[in-house]
């Protein structure tokens, strides 16, 4: 039987770089259907709070004065 403390010395992880980490994240993204920024999270807002729905709205009234798009899409 091996012990808790050699079951865990004798485990090898893999070690990825955080360029590895993003572009596997990508490809899950990929295979999901999602690409870069241009999606809306799954998130309907449906339980979003009154506070948070006017915030959303503050930011995206506050690009659209300056003449932008808000930097994420939110369901509110």
């Amino acid at each position: 039987m091996i012990s808790g403390w050699n079951f865990w010395k004798n485990m090898s992880m893999r070690r990825i770089t955080l360029e590895e980490l993003g572009a596997s994240i990508e490809r899950k993204k990929a295979e999901l259907g999602f690409s870069g920024q241009d999606y809306v999270a799954r998130n309907s807002g449906k339980y979003r709070t009154e506070s948070k729905r006017a915030l959303l709205r503050n930011i995206a009234a506050a690009a659209a004065e300056r003449g932008e798009e808000p930097t994420f899409k939110a369901n509110y």
